[in-house]
């Protein structure tokens, strides 16, 4: 049995796995600017004593942070 694979295969697969690390980058990037940019708010103190709503707010923070990273990369791959 062979596989037909097609040529562009492991360029594709290079390109998402490059693509995937910077937008996990930006994700991490952007928490850290938007815990820089609330100095009143300690997050993972707040996190580690169990504050629900924090955690809440964090989650869908990384959330629309994910949506518009992975906006931006279909964009620029032109999907």
């Amino acid at each position: 049995m062979q596989l037909h694979l097609p040529d562009y295969l492991l360029t594709d697969l290079v390109s998402t796995v490059a693509f995937g690390i910077v937008a996990v980058l930006l994700i991490v990037f952007g928490y850290v600017t938007f815990d820089k940019l609330t100095p009143k708010l300690d997050f993972n103190d707040l996190l580690a004593k169990g504050n629900v709503a924090m955690s809440i707010v964090v989650g869908c923070f990384i959330l629309g942070l994910c949506y518009v990273v992975g906006r931006v990369v279909a964009a620029i791959l032109g999907g």
